[in-house]
């Protein structure tokens, strides 16, 4: 079958062979580029054109590639043909890649047919496949093809490789992609559409090759004015967007066309009520799970109303994956069918007319969804197990995020002040500095053994970016208990401020809506404050301004607008805004890194929403009511917040309710009154009280110091990085007194001491690290501005 640039996939036949297929013309050929009929050139035709391809050459290079193009001619002419392509696709090499050629042909005379077709492919007489061209070396070919077809359009895009975001080592591989997509094709540049980027992306795939360029190139293609019509990004123009309920209906092989159409009705009517993510889940449930199932199971099905046997069966089936494990989503789907059959039923009544006829009993008993709730409570069990397996591995993965970037960070450092060969040491480990001075390759590595054998290569580039996003992941997400998706939506202007009546700026970010549809605001508090700024400062431009990004929404699978995302990294050769997916796997990798193990080796993983429910779980843990914690989760329902929190629930409960009662006991009966000039004087007082001579104390508002004022020891108070000078002070003063006590045998006071000084050792890191991200704070505080 000849393909649509009109090559065959056969081997060499004769023309008179009556299963010949015909070799139909591109229409689309750049007229500059067949001038004078290239393609049906004659040999002296083609030898004046080639020599135009050489300046200033000399005597010996004219030679050689008269006698490369000679050699080139004479074996195409054994092959019949209306015009130089024709001839090369009835030799058959066009599909046999670096095996093409004549039969037992020799190393020099293979060398010299290379370098003649090289030429016919500049003339354009010759145009290979994709295959072909993935198989063979040509070194030089592109550049001249530039050099000699659609210079202009080819200069455009030169230029726009090697303009901002452009000049990395991407550049050079989407000119040569798209070079080969104007030989192959015939057409101009900025004639070639989206159909033609598939075709080459499943061509290179075939060959084994990567395709990584692929998105650079239609973006500079797009740049210069070609794609017309289409998105700027690649990514855009192969996004079909949201589906119509028909469409997602149509995806799975219905036999029976009334059944579907019913289906197709009543999703399109469910479909007000649900966001995109849910309306795909629904189809599944009722198209594949359900009818597909039936069909084929009991072939010839057509009545939704099933005897009790198709019933009982269908229900055995869905509780079981293919694989015989067990579904866990199964009563999801008992319940989707029943609010399928419940919903006809009562539609029937309001409407006859139109859903009378698919009336019918409801397969799905009360028996059958009775053992939800067990399976509900199962999995908050489960959840919660997992909660509390994991919160006593975060500091070690939290220490090794901060490890992984501070050593990530001083070997990049390195990379770049080394020069290609040369050895150095960070971290008392050796390494060398691979590549070639003057590439745009990013700056690669590798270990040096003790023994001199050299390790395994790495970018230290893209190791340093992993290990940053890793870290600012892991800090913002264990911070604000935020949902993956609403970290990923960040931007810019999500910081706020908030004056506080004593005239303190609380920083405060705002969360998008995302599964609820409610906007929150939750307080900031200083370090994650400095987080923040630490990824301004890294995404920022250098004309102080964060970059404008579109996100994909991968549950509405819609672009939104462009918006100055925080989460945004360049990836290949282009800025943008980080998947799920790919938080995910620095997550994985990380915790496999840290060698992360439970307490019968089970190795132990993170994943973004488990650092929500160790947020529930700590906040509440540590005195935050639980409907307080409910608002800043922003679950609308207490009883979410009571699954993802990893304690009891009586003891929950419990607690809810004496604070419920405590605070009623106080306000019964004016609980939403206008506060008084005296209680509003309390709360500011309260603000004003927590002031101490080492920092600020940070217990909640209405409650008594519990430690006699004995801020050292007390785990709310908040150092001030201004006092480490105080605190070693008091900490000289009790390593005298700690002497003395040994001296005197003062036993008691000995073990007050160094209980005293285990806590001033806290508090000392505790101020150390306020005041190495004291710079970082500044910052946060000149973004929030």
């Amino acid at each position: 079958m000849a393909t649509r640039h009109g090559r065959v996939a056969r081997t060499a036949v004769s023309r008179q062979d009556p299963q010949t297929l015909e070799f139909p013309r591109t229409p689309e050929l750049a007229p500059e580029l067949v001038s004078n009929g290239r393609e049906t050139a004659t040999r002296d035709e083609l030898g004046r054109l080639a020599a135009a391809l050489l300046d200033n050459p000399t005597y010996q290079q004219k030679w050689r590639q008269d006698l490369a193009l000679a050699r080139i001619l004479e074996w195409l002419e054994t092959f019949p043909g209306e015009d130089w392509q024709e001839r090369w696709l009835l030799s058959g090499s066009d599909h046999r890649g670096h095996e093409w050629g004549p039969p037992n042909h020799t190393p020099a005379l293979r060398n010299r047919l290379t370098a003649g077709l090289g030429i016919l492919i500049v003339l354009r007489a010759v145009r290979p496949s994709y295959a072909w061209l993935s198989g063979s070396r040509l070194l030089g070919v592109y550049a001249t093809f530039r050099r000699h077809n659609q210079t202009e359009a080819f200069a455009a895009l030169e230029q726009k490789a090697a303009g901002p975001g452009g000049g990395t080592e991407y550049s050079a591989e989407a000119l040569n992609l798209l070079t080969r997509m104007a030989i192959v094709t015939g057409k101009r540049l900025r004639a070639l559409d989206l159909e033609d980027f598939e075709e080459y992306a499943i061509a290179r795939q075939d060959s084994g090759r990567t395709v990584a360029s692929l998105p650079m190139a239609y973006e500079i293609l797009h740049a210069i004015g070609g794609l017309s019509g289409l998105p700027p990004t690649l990514r855009q123009a192969r996004n079909r967007g949201q589906l119509t309920v028909a469409e997602l209906v149509d995806r799975y092989p219905i036999i029976n066309r009334a059944v579907r159409d019913v289906l197709v009705h009543y999703l399109v009517e469910r479909s007000a009520g649900l966001d995109y993510g849910s309306l795909l889940n629904h189809v599944q449930v009722l198209v594949d799970l359900f009818w597909c199932d039936l069909e084929r199971h009991h072939p010839g099905i057509s009545s939704l109303q099933l005897p009790d046997s198709v019933a009982q069966d269908w229900k055995k089936r869905i509780r079981t994956l293919p694989n015989g494990k067990p579904r866990r989503t199964a009563h999801t789907a008992l319940f989707t069918v029943r609010a399928f059959y419940l919903d006809l039923l009562q539609w029937s009544l309001e409407d006859p007319a139109r859903w009378a006829q698919w009336a019918a009993p409801c397969p799905i008993g009360q028996a059958d969804i009775r053992g939800y709730v067990k399976e509900t409570r199962q999995r908050q069990a489960r959840m919660q197990q997992r909660t509390r397996t994991l919160i006593p591995v975060l500091p070690q993965l939290i220490t090794v995020a901060e490890d992984q970037l501070g050593r990530a960070g001083r070997l990049l450092t390195a990379v770049r002040e080394a020069e290609p060969g040369e050895e150095f040491v960070v971290d008392e480990l050796r390494y060398r500095r691979t590549g070639r001075a003057g590439s745009k390759w990013r700056p690669t590595a590798l270990f040096v053994t003790p023994l001199d054998e050299p390790g395994p290569r790495f970018d230290a580039e893209r190791w340093e970016d992993n290990a940053f996003w890793t870290w600012a992941a892991i800090e913002v997400l264990r911070r604000t208990g935020a949902r993956i998706e609403e970290m990923l939506e960040l931007t810019h202007v999500s910081l706020r401020q908030y004056q506080a009546p004593t005239g303190e700026m609380v920083p405060l970010l705002q969360i998008s809506p995302s599964k609820t549809d409610r906007e929150r605001v939750i307080p900031a508090d200083p370090d994650l404050v400095a987080v923040l700024a630490r990824i301004i400062r890294r995404i920022k431009n250098d004309d102080g301004k964060v970059p404008l990004l579109q996100r994909y929404d991968t549950y509405e699978r819609l672009f939104g607008p462009p918006l100055p995302y925080l989460f945004q990294r360049r990836t290949h050769h282009r800025l943008q805004v980080l998947p799920p997916g790919r938080i995910r796997e620095l997550l994985t990798d990380l915790a496999r890194q840290a060698d992360l193990t439970d307490v019968d080796g089970t190795a132990l993983t993170f994943t973004p929403h488990d650092f929500r429910r160790v947020f529930s779980t700590e906040t509440v843990n540590g005195g935050l009511p639980i409907h307080i914690a409910a608002k800043v989760l922003g679950h609308l329902d207490l009883n979410t917040t009571q699954g993802y929190v990893a304690v009891y629930p009586e003891e929950v409960i419990s607690h809810y309710r004496q604070f419920v009662d405590k605070r009623r006991a106080r306000r019964p009966s004016e609980e939403y009154r206008e506060p008084t000039d005296t209680e509003w004087k309390e709360f500011r007082d309260h603000f004003s009280l927590r002031k101490v001579a080492l920092g600020s104390c940070e217990r909640p508002y209405g409650t008594p110091c519990q430690h006699e004022h004995a801020c050292v020891r007390c785990p709310m108070l908040r150092m001030s990085p201004k006092q480490l000078p105080r605190l070693l002070e008091i900490e000289r003063n009790a390593h005298e007194r700690l002497e003395e006590a040994h001296r005197m045998q003062w036993l008691g006071e000995v073990s007050a001491l160094k209980e005293s000084l285990r806590h001033i050792a806290s508090k000392r890191r505790q101020a150390e690290r306020l005041s190495h991200q004291s710079d970082q704070g500044d910052a946060g505080a000149h973004a929030l501005s």
